[in-house]
């Protein structure tokens, strides 16, 4: 955007627009200006300041059908082109539906952008550096870390409908090296949140390098029948494999292995999932979704049952004409600035249990914990089956006495979230995705 268009010029052009039509028309406009610095074995690798513009459009030339236009440029003309753009693809339609009542808002907290100058960043990422590589002998490099600010915007402007919501967004990642006595490995963490006091800075930085050092010492596992720990870092790559079995279109379509489930009893009792798009300080929360319908928070397994799935307005309403009792709407997202509003989670995450991580490990005789796995983007969202390679540390009576690497873990998502036999009270998120330690009952490891 240019420096004379101010926000609220735009929005007066953009309202202007909308006044004038007599079909539906919707503008949706993401801002974000930022800086990001990244160091590559500590030197400066990259330090630049960002800001990245988006408009999509839907136009409704009847309730059913639209067109769909986009540009990246805020400038006047180039939101005309577009806007003309959207009113002739409407002739030919893309079936979808707009969303329409008063709604009432959720009120949210607001937090602050804290914006830190770069030299502030670089001094950070040194401070990062210099413990990592004083936390421990073996830890010999660090490979990369990254910092990035920056403050979002989102509007929608349609018929009666006036929409502006800010956030800030920060954002941590650290690789590490740990050498050992016949490997060395690497270790990523990371963080994403919209407060920068709980971005955790230091508190990753140390797992990340908890998890080298671990994963330094481990040799060829062999096959074992043993309890396994799912620490945060692990078990958010399950919830996000299994975030897809709850998108309501993919219910309806059949493509969910929990399409038939509703009401019944599938997980484990411990096992509380949330979608919550209102809480504040958590990551995709806002007053409302990609189509302006106001967001809330879901409670989708309760002590294991199956109690609801997510929709947005266009399948929300097929579910209700197909009978579905329980359909609640927010959870539209626009994966990319040229694609409709679909189904996505807001914050998915399973509730917190009342025991300690170390609590967990004493609770089994013998269990693995997983300190990484290969291969959890083939998890088959569909099936819900896994197949992956896995790495951990092998503990006796709450103690640790060998570390493997190489070992299979196969199994299903619905079979794996059913032999949940506590739950930590250490929730943690990465981005939208948050879960707590998880302790399943024996599972059987492949060496």
């Amino acid at each position: 955007m240019k420096k004379n268009y101010s926000k609220e010029k735009l929005i007066d052009f953009l309202k202007n627009l909308v006044e004038k039509e007599n079909h539906y028309l919707e503008f949706w406009v993401e801002i974000e200006r930022g800086v990001r610095v990244e160091k590559r074995e500590h030197k400066v690798f990259k330090k630049e300041n960002f800001e990245d513009y988006s408009l999509t459009i839907r136009y409704f030339d009847n309730k059913e059908k639209c067109g769909l236009s986009f540009t990246t440029s805020l400038e006047f003309s180039a939101i005309k082109e577009a806007y003309q753009k959207a009113k002739n693809l409407a002739t030919y339609g893309i079936t979808n539906k707009f969303p329409e009542g008063d709604f009432n808002y959720p009120e949210l907290k607001s937090f602050p952008f804290k914006k830190l100058e770069f030299s502030e960043i670089i001094d950070l990422l040194e401070e990062v550096e210099n413990k990592a590589l004083k936390f421990h002998p073996s830890i010999s490099q660090v490979e990369k870390c990254n910092f990035e600010e920056s403050q979002v915007e989102y509007l929608l402007l349609a018929k009666n409908r006036e929409l502006i919501w800010e956030r800030p967004s920060y954002t941590f990642s650290i690789s590490v090296i740990a050498e050992g006595k016949e490997k060395k490995v690497s270790s990523f963490e990371w963080n994403t949140t919209v407060e920068l006091d709980n971005l955790e800075i230091f508190e990753r930085t140390k797992l990340a390098c908890q998890k080298a050092l671990a994963l330094s010492k481990t040799k060829k596992g062999k096959s074992l029948k043993i309890g396994v720990i799912l620490p945060p870092f692990v078990a958010v790559n399950f919830l996000e494999g299994l975030s897809f079995a709850f998108l309501g279109d993919e219910v309806l379509k059949g493509r969910s292995f929990l399409k038939d489930k509703l009401g019944q009893k599938v997980f484990s009792e411990k096992v509380i999932l949330y979608d919550d798009g209102i809480t504040s300080s958590l990551f995709e929360s806002r007053p409302f979704d990609d189509e302006g319908v106001p967001q809330n928070k879901k409670v989708l397994v309760e002590k294991g049952v199956i109690k609801q799935f997510l929709f947005n307005t266009y399948w929300g309403e097929i579910a209700k004409n197909q009978g579905l009792e329980e359909v609640s709407l927010g959870n539209a997202r626009r994966d990319t600035i040229d694609s409709l509003p679909k189904i996505a989670p807001t914050n998915f995450y399973l509730e917190k249990g009342e025991s300690l991580p170390e609590e967990l490990l004493k609770m089994e005789r013998e269990v693995f914990e997983v300190l990484e796995t290969l291969g959890a983007h083939t998890i088959n969202p569909i099936s819900g089956d896994f197949s992956l390679g896995i790495s951990g540390i092998y503990y006796l009576k709450g103690e640790p006495v060998d570390y493997f690497c190489e070992v299979a873990l196969s199994g299903n998502l619905g079979e794996l979230f059913s032999k949940i036999v506590e739950v930590g009270k250490d929730l943690k998120f990465y981005g939208k995705v948050g879960s707590p330690t998880l302790l399943i009952e024996k599972l059987d490891l492949g060496g």
